[in-house]
C-alpha cells in the first residue's frame, strides 16, 4: 500500500509536530527571560508558515477547492481553538478582577478580552501601546495578537484561494497569490526596517493599514502565508536523499538558529521563516526527522497550542505575585506549571469529540461553541464598565490625571506642529498651568516627566499669580537626534519643530523660560554608543550619541539665548524598580502580605546621576541653562523615601503622584520666580 507523501492531507507529519515544539520552545523561554532567548518570538512566525502549509496542502490537492467546505472548515477549527480559548480568557478575566486592582490593567485584560471575541485583538493591543513597554507586559491576555492573526487567516485565507481557484486556472491563482506575497514582503521591509525609507513614508504606510507597527498585522505578515503554500512548490529531490537531509537539517537549526542570532525587537524574521520552509518540506527523513520525532518534541509539540494560550498567564500572575524579578526556582516553577496546565487542558479541552449527528440538531450542536464569542463579549463589556465605574467613584490623590489642564490659546502655527509632538498616549495640545488671566511667562517641553510636574506648577503658579504653558513631546530638543517611537517617527522632536518652537518664542516676549524636563536617566542610558539614531549610520570614530545628544542640546538652549529668554532644564527625580511603592503595597493589601518599605539611596542612584550630570551639567558650567536637581526635592537624609510622613511621593515607579508634585514645585518655583518676574537667574 504506498505510503501518503506531503501533500496528501492525510499524512501525519511526525516532523511537522517537532518543529512545532520548536516555534514554541523559542516563544516560552523568550517570555521567560529575553537573555534565554533574544528573538524567540519568531516562533510565531514559523506558526504562521506551519498553518499554512496546513491549509494548502488540503485546499491544494487534486479537486481540494472545488470540494472545500467553507463551513465545515471552520467549524472544525471553532471546535479545537474555542474551548481552550473560553477557559483561559475566562480564568484570566476573574483573577485580573480579583488581583490586579487598578483599573489601568484590568481596564487592558478585559478590553482585550472583548476584542478577541471580535477576532481583533492584535489591533487592540496595537492602539494600545508598545509591545515590550512595562505596563503591557503585565497584560496576561497580550499574547492573544497572535491568536487574533490566525483567526483571520481561518477566515479570510480559504475564501481568497478557494475563489482563485474557482475564478482562474491554477497558474492564474499561484501568480496572483504570489503578487499579494511579494507586496506584502516589500510592505513588511518598508514598515518594520528602520532608515530603509523615509520615516515620513513609513508612517504614512502604516497608517493606511490603521496600524502603530507592522508587527501585530496580518498583512504585513501575509507573505508567510504564501510562504506556507510554497513549500508544497519546492523541488523532492527525491533522486537525492543526501540533498533533502542536508536542507532538512539545516531547516531545522537554521530555525533554532534564528532565535539566537538576532537581538530582541528586531524584525529580521526571514531566516525564521525560509527554515520553517526548509524543515517542513525536507525534515521528513534523516538526522532531522530522527531528532524532530523524539518523544519530548512530540509531546511538547502536540500541546503547543494550549501551552502558547496558557504559559503567559501563568508567568504574568506568577511574576506579580512574586513582586521581586523571578529567580531561577520561579523560572522553573513557570515553565513546569505551563507544561502541566497545558497538558491537562489538551487532555480535558483539545481533544473534544465533534458530534457526528447528521441533520440540523448536529449542525446546532456543532455551532453551538461560537455562542462562546457573544458570551465572552459581553461579559467582558459588563465588567469593563462596572469596574471603571468603580474606579472614577474613588478619589486616588496619588494618580495623576493627564487632562484635567484647560488647553492653551496658541498661535495656529503651533498647533500645526503638535501632531509631531504628542507623547504616547497622553495630550498633544499645550495645557495651560496657572493663573488664565496673565500672559504666559514660561513654556514647558518635556515627556511625561514634564508632564507630572504639572499639577504642582499649576498650584504654586496660581499661588504666586503667573502663568505658563506645557506643550507635551516625547523627547527632548536634542536637534539632531531624533528616535522611531511604535514604527514611526511622528513622536519625536526634529528640526522642524525646534524651528516651530523657536519661532513661537520668537514671537512671545513675554515668555522668559524654557524649561526641559524629561526621564533623563532611562533616555541618556539607551542613547550610549557610536549609533545615529538620526541617519540609522555609525557616527565617526570616537564619538557617541551622548555626544550628539549634548552638542544638540547645546544649540538648542544657545538659540533659545539668543531670544533673551533662560532655559532651565530640569533634572529627572528618582525612580524604583518594579513594581511601583504604591502598586506594591496595594498588591500586599489584595494578597494579605506584608509590604516593605521602599527606599532608594544615593549609592542606589549615582550612575543615574553621573550620566544625567555628563549630559547637563557642562550646559550649566558654560552658562547656556541654568540647572535644577529636582530630585533633591524628593531627599531626606541622604535617600529618596516611596512616601513622606504616610504619604506617597509617587504614582507610579517613577512618575510623581499630586503630593510629590507639589513637593517638586515648591522646590522649583523660588528658582523660577526670579527669571519669571524679570529679575534675573538666581
Amino acid at each position: 500500500m504506498p505510503q501518503p507523501t506531503l501533500s496528501s492531507p492525510k499524512a501525519y507529519l511526525t516532523h511537522l509536530n517537532g518543529l512545532r515544539a520548536l516555534a514554541i520552545l523559542g516563544v516560552l523561554f523568550y517570555h521567560l527571560r529575553v537573555e534565554y532567548c533574544p528573538a524567540g518570538y519568531f516562533g510565531v512566525d514559523a506558526f504562521l508558515v506551519i498553518s499554512s502549509f496546513l491549509l494548502f496542502r488540503s485546499l491544494f490537492r487534486e479537486g481540494g477547492a472545488e470540494g472545500f467546505h467553507y463551513g465545515h472548515f471552520l467549524v472544525r477549527k471553532a471546535w479545537r481553538l474555542l474551548p481552550v480559548w473560553f477557559v483561559v480568557t475566562a480564568l484570566v478575566c476573574v483573577l485580573s478582577v480579583r488581583l490586579l486592582g487598578e483599573y489601568e490593567r484590568v481596564g487592558a485584560v478585559l478590553k482585550t478580552a472583548r476584542s478577541s471575541a471580535t477576532f481583533l485583538a492584535d489591533i487592540r493591543i496595537d492602539k494600545g501601546g508598545n509591545y515590550f513597554h512595562p505596563l503591557s507586559q503585565q497584560n496576561p491576555l497580550l499574547h492573544y495578537w497572535y491568536l487574533s492573526v490566525t483567526q483571520q487567516f481561518f477566515i479570510l485565507a480559504p475564501l481568497l484561494v478557494v475563489s482563485l481557484a474557482r475564478w482562474c486556472s491554477r497558474r492564474a491563482a499561484g501568480v496572483l497569490l504570489g503578487l499579494l506575497a511579494l507586496l506584502s514582503l516589500a510592505f513588511y521591509v518598508v514598515t518594520a526596517t528602520p532608515g530603509l525609507v523615509a520615516d515620513v513614508l513609513r508612517f504614512e504606510l502604516l497608517r493606511a493599514i490603521n496600524a502603530h507597527s507592522a508587527y501585530y498585522h496580518l498583512i504585513p505578515r501575509f507573505w508567510e502565508v504564501v510562504a506556507g503554500a510554497a513549500v508544497l512548490l519546492l523541488p523532492a529531490w527525491g533522486s537525492r536523499p543526501w540533498l533533502r537531509h542536508v536542507l532538512g537539517l539545516a531547516g531545522g537549526c537554521g530555525l533554532v538558529a534564528s532565535f539566537f542570532l538576532y537581538g530582541a525587537g528586531s524584525p529580521a524574521v526571514y531566516m525564521a521563516v525560509v527554515s520553517a520552509m526548509l524543515a517542513l518540506r525536507y525534515a521528513d527523513g534523516g538526522p532531522a526527522a530522527w531528532l524532530l520525532s523524539l518523544k519530548p518534541l512530540q509531546v511538547i509539540g502536540t500541546v503547543s497550542f494550549s501551552l502558547y494560550l496558557w504559559h503567559w498567564p501563568i508567568m504574568v500572575f506568577w511574576k506579580y505575585c512574586r513582586f521581586d524579578s523571578p529567580g531561577p526556582w520561579d523560572e522553573l516553577g513557570m515553565v513546569a506549571l505551563s507544561f502541566a496546565v497545558a497538558v491537562l487542558s489538551w487532555y480535558v479541552l483539545e481533544r473534544l469529540p465533534m458530534p457526528k449527528r447528521r441533520g440540523w440538531g448536529g449542525v446546532l450542536l456543532r455551532c453551538s461553541l461560537l455562542l462562546l464569542l457573544p458570551l465572552v463579549l459581553l461579559s467582558a463589556r459588563a465588567a469593563d464598565k462596572k469596574a471603571r465605574r468603580a474606579h472614577e467613584a474613588v478619589e486616588n490623590p496619588y494618580r495623576e490625571s493627564m487632562f484635567r489642564y484647560q488647553l492653551a490659546e496658541t498661535e495656529p502655527a503651533v498647533l500645526r506642529g503638535l501632531e509631531k509632538m504628542g507623547s504616547l498616549g497622553l495630550p498633544a495640545a499645550p495645557l495651560r498651568l496657572g493663573n488664565a488671566g496673565v500672559a504666559p511667562s514660561f513654556l514647558i517641553l518635556g515627556d511625561s516627566h514634564a508632564l507630572h510636574l504639572n499639577h504642582g506648577l499649576d498650584v504654586a503658579c496660581k499661588r504666586e499669580g503667573v502663568r505658563g504653558i506645557h506643550l507635551n513631546n516625547s523627547f527632548a530638543p536634542y536637534w539632531y537626534v531624533t528616535q522611531a517611537s511604535r514604527g514611526g517617527d511622528n513622536y519625536c522632536w526634529n528640526e522642524d519643530i525646534a524651528n516651530m518652537v523657536l519661532g513661537y518664542l520668537q514671537q512671545h516676549p513675554e515668555i522668559r523660560a524654557v524649561l526641559i524636563a524629561q526621564a533623563w536617566s532611562g533616555r541618556l542610558e539607551a542613547m550610549q554608543g557610536s549609533f545615529d539614531w538620526r541617519t540609522g549610520r555609525a557616527l565617526a570614530p570616537g564619538k557617541e550619541r551622548l555626544e550628539v545628544v549634548t552638542e544638540g542640546l547645546r544649540e538648542f538652549c544657545t538659540r533659545i539665548r539668543a531670544l533673551g529668554k533662560v532655559p532651565v532644564l530640569l533634572g529627572d527625580t528618582p525612580s524604583f524598580n518594579s513594581p511601583a511603592p504604591l502598586d506594591e503595597w496595594n498588591r500586599c493589601q489584595r494578597l494579605g502580605l506584608p509590604c516593605r518599605e521602599r527606599v532608594q539611596s544615593e549609592g542606589a542612584l549615582r550612575r543615574w546621576q553621573q550620566l544625567q550630570d555628563r549630559v547637563l551639567l557642562p550646559l550649566a558650567a558654560e552658562e547656556l541653562a541654568l540647572y535644577v536637581p529636582m530630585a533633591e526635592a524628593l531627599k531626606e537624609g541622604g535617600a529618596y523615601p516611596a512616601r513622606h510622613r504616610g504619604e506617597w511621593l509617587y504614582e507610579d515607579t517613577n512618575h510623581l503622584s499630586f503630593i510629590g508634585s507639589r513637593r517638586a514645585a515648591d522646590y522649583l518655583m523660588p528658582r523660577l520666580l526670579p527669571i519669571l518676574r524679570g529679575g534675573g537667574e538666581p
